[in-house]
């Protein structure tokens, strides 16, 4: 992923690393909140829900060969990388935006309260005649979705980005971390 090394996802997060010096050059190849998708070179973001901690998929999540992990608390003992963090959700909301900043592609944001997938549908449908293009997938909507959308890239030219709220705010801060050049 361009220039997520773990020393910028550090910065960015404004955490602080734990490991091996010589691992904060490398890149990671992709980030994720569920532990079962964890891959070779992943970073995964453990997020504190309302029934599971996450935290307690790190073991796995690094046995299965991801590079590092993000956490909300220091781990004892941990003989991996990974990077403190004040709050996971937080942090992968700020990876996100820094990573779109660098893509310098055009991103749509679709929003509303009745019509915002089938908007986005029918936006997409158009786009991807021309451009290759990224677009929210499902529920992706919110601000775990959001993120993880933007973090999906890969080479397209275009993301169309649908945005849903339900707490006061949100769209601020949704809008805040997609940038969009056109709105519906």
């Amino acid at each position: 992923m361009k220039n997520l090394t773990l020393e910028n996802i550090t910065q960015v997060c404004s955490g602080t690393y734990y490991g091996p010096a010589g691992k904060l050059q490398e890149e990671v190849s992709s980030i994720i909140t569920d532990s079962r998708k964890a891959d070779k070179g992943c970073l995964f973001v453990p997020i504190v829900g309302e029934r599971v901690d996450a935290h307690k998929f790190i073991p796995q999540v690094m046995a299965a060969g991801a590079l590092a992990t993000l956490s909300e608390r220091v781990l004892e003992q941990a003989d991996f990388p990974y990077i403190v963090v004040e709050s996971s959700l937080q942090a992968v909301k700020d990876i996100a935006e820094f990573y779109l900043k660098q893509l310098e592609i055009p991103v749509v944001g679709i929003t509303g309260s009745v019509g915002k997938t089938s908007t986005r549908d029918m936006v997409y449908s158009v786009v991807k005649q021309k451009y290759k293009t990224l677009k929210t997938e499902g529920n992706y909507n919110n601000e775990i979705g959001l993120p993880l959308t933007i973090l999906r890239y890969q080479d397209e030219e275009v993301m169309v980005l649908e945005m849903g709220m339900n707490h006061l705010n949100e769209m601020s801060r949704l809008s805040m971390i997609a940038h969009p050049d056109v709105a519906c």
